[in-house]
């Protein structure tokens, strides 16, 4: 389903299902010019995803030989199907800590050293073996490390007479970038801001601030003035500071509840706090949790822990194998 979203510059969403995946759909956005498009993201690289895809790009008469691809994350569901427009010889732009990470994923390095790191924070190794298996992000990533341009933050992307602005906003990944029209005051953002659900906040390896990168990226793009918001998922929006105040009470309250959940369990692994946390689950209990679902509540319990003990409210100490968390 093709919807128009914008008209100077003509821009439309393309709808991609998503099946399976509580986040239902991706919004793929094209910036038409007569001299050039550019497309934001692509899907996982499964066969639901590509057929949508393809299909939108038929019935909007892209010429590919004047389209270029733009990724701004790592994630799966933006990137799984870059390979497709490389062989249609697209240039695909990415920022490049977020390349780095992805190429650095794809030889299994960041990979392992996120499973030893839940591991060590009590994350069941039964409850492991299962999201490898199930997690879509990895069963339907890109198959191979693709060419691309790598943008960094302020790097401005030429389309016909209009001038993009590539912005890092870290924090849902390490090198998430959001795309900024400045002329329009229109910002393509992601992941970085959703309307309907709130990004997921999780720990990175070689990352020690997650939370606290995210938090500083709103107040980034809070300074920028936006008159429509595009975001990956979901619907969108026009009160960008609205929507950051409520994302950044949303991660107060988590921290709150995670530090009375410390001082309620002292002793208790990151995993033993994540299952005693509010979360979005249609009515599930944390026993009745999908894995990869409980991989991403550990990854989000985990940055915000990190929060808690380096803001002095929360200690951190080995209880043999794994890592247990007292109040202060």
């Amino acid at each position: 389903m093709i919807t128009k979203v914008w008209d100077d510059p003509a821009v439309f969403d393309i709808h991609i299902d998503l099946p399976n995946n509580p986040l239902r759909s991706l919004n793929v956005y094209v910036i038409t010019t007569p001299e050039q498009n550019l497309l934001i993201d692509t899907g996982f690289n499964r066969h639901e995803c590509r057929g949508a895809l393809w299909a939108g790009i038929r019935e909007l008469g892209l010429d590919l030989k004047k389209t270029s691809v733009f990724l701004t994350h790592l994630h799966a569901d933006h990137t799984g199907l870059a390979g497709e427009f490389v062989a249609q010889g697209c240039p695909i732009y990415m920022g490049r800590i977020d390349y780095e990470y992805l190429d650095k994923m794809k030889n299994g390095g960041n990979v392992s050293n996120l499973e030893e790191l839940f591991r060590s924070e009590g994350f069941s190794e039964e409850v492991l073996a299962l999201q490898n298996r199930e997690n879509q992000g990895r069963r339907y990533s890109v198959k191979q490390m693709f060419p691309a341009r790598l943008v960094d933050d302020g790097t401005v992307i030429s389309l016909g007479n209009w001038k993009i602005r590539c912005v890092h906003t870290p924090g849902h990944t390490p090198g998430h970038m959001v795309l900024y029209l400045p002329e329009r005051q229109l910002l393509f953002s992601g992941d970085h801001i959703l309307f309907d659900i709130t990004p997921n906040i999780s720990v990175w390896a070689g990352v020690p601030r997650s939370l606290e990168d995210y938090l500083s990226s709103l107040e980034k793009i809070r300074a920028l003035p936006v008159q429509a918001a595009f975001p990956a998922h979901r619907h969108g929006g026009s009160d960008v500071p609205r929507r950051i105040d409520a994302l950044q009470a949303h991660h107060r309250d988590r921290l709150e509840e995670i530090c009375r959940a410390v001082a309620a369990r002292p002793g208790s692994t990151a995993y033993e706090i994540a299952g005693t946390i509010t979360w979005s689950a249609r009515g599930l209990g944390w026993a009745q949790f999908p894995p990869h679902q409980k991989w991403f509540a550990m990854g989000e319990t985990l940055a915000h822990l990190r929060y808690l003990e380096q803001h002095g409210q929360a200690v951190r100490k080995a209880r043999g194998a794994v890592f247990a968390y007292y109040g202060v």
